[in-house]
């Protein structure tokens, strides 16, 4: 089947966060926002066409997971993934962030601390604020224009006795970064030594490039025993807007603790559209147009590469390994933060998340969403190479 991604512009007319906050100027234009990591495009026909059967039949109520949903679940994670996992490991929960935040509860108390690696995906702070525990922060290093771990300072802080938890994300959001499977390795080996739980946000774990592909957090025998990896229909298959996840955790006894601590967080059972939604996507069906999606973001993310150097070469887009956005550093722009943000709004009405939300020292980063039509893309582009090139001719003129 051929799919036409060409036509984006699905969340007009609708009650999508991504449409209604837009800004004035760009609604008047027609013009995308890049600031959410959601797709422009409908999801795949075959979750449409299951959740469409699903609304059909009229039966909503208490939904559990059959031994059809299970087989699903695997035959993805193994086809996907090169990822053989068993029934009693899958945990359905209600999306990424809320396995994030039953986790904090599972392993602290309040002012204990969790550990994520800035720049990262700021919700893991926003979740661990809100329970009243102490965020404590992992800062990746650029080496060579790329990010890397900083393992000494993890195992500085991964022994730390208040510390109790870490976060990681893979593919890394925002920058692109698929960690390498010694990495990964390191970290089970820490997770190990100091007995510390991992979560493993891997909702971006299909979405990978030019061979890279992202190892499931909890296959590492290193650190099974700590290991919980999060799997999700959200960016694979613009899902985001339905509270859906799979925590994937191997070991019993940790495996125990987390059902505990989700039934205290009150979790219901499966919604009867989540449930058609995981077998309409986890499918070849669903497989199919995943691939086509990937592919059509993989190479918008090399035409932004490739125009940038062309026409902005000042301008730094970190290696796209995976996730659907690409990393940008305009540190020769000379503005940052809100400035920064406000001046591609209005010059540009380019309208993408600024990197002080992400961390410290990325005032002068933006995070642009890939996955939307190539024409929406490009019109962008130009506008901002023009932008920018006024500026920087004021620059000299100054």
């Amino acid at each position: 089947m051929m799919y036409d991604f060409d036509r984006a512009g699905a969340y007009e007319g609708t009650e999508n966060l991504k449409a209604r906050f837009r800004p004035e100027a760009l609604r008047k234009q027609g013009v995308t926002s890049f600031s959410a990591a959601e797709m422009d495009f409908s999801t795949a026909p075959s979750i449409r066409e299951a959740v469409k059967a699903t609304a059909e039949r009229g039966i909503y109520g208490f939904t559990i997971p059959t031994q059809q949903y299970l087989d699903a679940v695997k035959w993805w994670h193994k086809e996907m993934r090169s990822w053989d996992i068993a029934d009693e490991w899958i945990v359905p929960v209600l999306g990424t962030i809320f396995s994030v935040a039953t986790a904090i509860r599972m392993t602290t108390k309040e002012g204990d601390g969790i550990i994520v690696q800035t720049p990262v995906y700021y919700r893991y702070e926003q979740a661990a604020t809100r329970m009243k525990r102490k965020t404590v922060h992992n800062p990746l290093k650029i080496v060579d224009g790329q990010y890397q771990m900083d393992f000494e300072d993890l195992e500085t802080k991964m022994q730390a006795p208040e510390n109790k938890l870490l976060v990681l994300c893979n593919a890394h959001n925002p920058i692109g970064k698929v960690w390498p499977l010694e990495d990964l390795r390191k970290v089970a080996a820490l997770s190990a030594k100091y007995q510390m739980p991992v979560i493993c946000d891997e909702i971006f774990g299909e979405m990978t490039f030019e061979g890279h592909q992202a190892k499931p957090y909890a296959s590492i025998e290193e650190g099974q025993a700590y290991a919980i990896t999060v799997t999700s229909l959200g960016k694979a298959f613009n899902f985001t807007g339905v509270n859906h996840a799979h925590a994937i955790i191997p070991d019993a006894k940790l495996r125990a603790r987390y059902e505990e601590q989700k039934y205290a967080d009150h979790y219901g059972s499966l919604g009867p559209f989540e449930y058609a939604s995981v077998l309409g996507a986890y499918c070849p069906e669903g497989k199919a147009w995943f691939t086509a999606v990937r592919d059509y973001i993989y190479k918008n993310g090399v035409w932004v590469k490739e125009f940038l150097r062309e026409h902005l070469p000042q301008a730094y887009v970190f290696p796209v390994e995976g996730t659907t956005v690409c990393w940008i550093d305009w540190s020769f722009l000379g503005i940052s933060g809100k400035e920064l943000h406000d001046f591609f709004e209005r010059e540009a009405l380019f309208e993408v998340e600024t990197g002080e939300v992400y961390g410290e020292g990325c005032e002068r980063m933006t995070r642009m969403n890939l996955s939307s039509s190539r024409m929406q893309i490009e019109e962008a582009l130009e506008r901002v190479s023009e932008a920018c090139n006024k500026l920087t001719k004021c620059f000299k003129n100054d």
